[in-house]
């Protein structure tokens, strides 16, 4: 699979069972490969600025077809999406009405869970 995501062969990973997708599989793909389908949850990892829309110094970029691409990924979650960022929120993300948003962050959710202690998986044992 990285030989083929390195040499941008993006939907010629072959799918397991053709469109047919188990409650116990992920399918990785690219967000320009997903058109087309749907899945009951999506996420969208690193939707930051710098990456989304992506910038490479020197390089004009085309900030419509990078919506419209950030566009298919989130139309292609049909009951979840989630989408994660860090450090500086895409420009396109802050155009996001606030009432569609639940938002939270990685501290907030560790705390809320465990009040800050690191989980153990043989806390059932004490």
């Amino acid at each position: 699979m990285i030989e083929a995501v390195a040499f941008g062969k993006e939907s010629d990973l072959k799918r397991c069972g053709g469109k047919t997708y188990t409650s116990d599989s992920v399918t990785l793909m690219t967000m320009h490969g997903s058109k087309g389908l749907e899945f009951p949850a999506v996420l969208l990892y690193g939707v930051r600025k710098g990456m989304v829309p992506l910038e490479f110094k020197g390089k004009n970029r085309d900030a419509d077809e990078e919506r419209r691409v950030l566009y298919v990924g989130m139309t292609r979650a049909k009951e979840e999406l989630i989408i994660t960022t860090s450090g500086d929120m895409s420009e396109f993300l802050e155009r996001v009405p606030d009432a569609m948003l639940e938002k939270e962050t990685a501290q907030q959710k560790n705390s809320a869970w465990n009040n800050g202690r690191q989980m153990s998986l043989f806390d059932f044992m004490s």
